[in-house]
């Protein structure tokens, strides 16, 4: 089964459905050769309206199937984020009288990769230990959480559990191009899922 191209748009049924194939098959991860089991899905830019509820559908799958997964979502982690610190609120309601220098060092701050992203992704791993982390809302937060900083600074928690990263966009193995056109820079250290082959599995 191979994905439908549409005017350029994927069917997401199908893409999906190619998805959950993948992951529960026994190969699936087998054959990395020593590199880290992180993945990246390219998703067409119209589907981002309906991946919430394809990924939601692909966790209860897979449970079905003895498979744990977690759903990481960075928009909502960093809207978590800036409401802890007391500063949603602040932004959402006087942004438009704060100066916008303001606003993108007070975001760079408390949304930190290193030393705040990470370690809030790293907890969620600790709480379920999953065999698969979906994360996602990469578009959403946009620029403020770049995906190839992500990416660059959390391989070693893809040590001991599938990472795919759902991007809206396009992944030629070298360069992420975020909504297909603004390129996220260089990264080649994940593997393309669309790329990855197993063996047929009856589902």
């Amino acid at each position: 089964m191979h994905a439908v191209y549409m005017n350029n748009n994927i069917d997401m049924d199908i893409l999906f459905e190619e998805i959950f194939r993948k992951l529960i098959s026994p190969d699936f991860g087998k054959n990395l050769v020593g590199e880290l089991p992180l993945f990246i899905q390219p998703i067409p830019v119209t589907g981002q309206t309906e991946l919430d509820g394809q990924l939601e559908r692909l966790v209860s799958r897979l449970g079905k199937k003895g498979k744990t997964a977690i759903i990481i979502n960075l928009y909502e982690l960093a809207m978590q984020l800036l409401e802890e610190e007391g500063v949603l609120e602040t932004i959402l309601e006087e942004e438009s009288d704060i100066p916008q220098e303001d606003i993108s060092s007070t975001l760079d701050s408390i949304l930190d990769i290193k030393s705040v992203i990470i370690p809030r992704i790293q907890d969620k791993i600790c709480e379920s230990n999953p065999d698969f982390m979906f994360i996602t809302g990469v578009g959403r937060i946009y620029p403020f959480i770049r995906s190839h900083g992500i990416l660059n600074n959390i391989e070693e928690l893809a040590m001991n559990n599938n990472l795919i990263l759902f991007f809206p966009g396009e992944y030629n193995n070298l360069q992420l191009f975020l909504f297909g056109t603004i390129s996220d820079e260089n990264y080649y250290r994940g593997h393309n899922l669309n790329e990855i082959k197993v063996n047929n599995v009856t589902v």
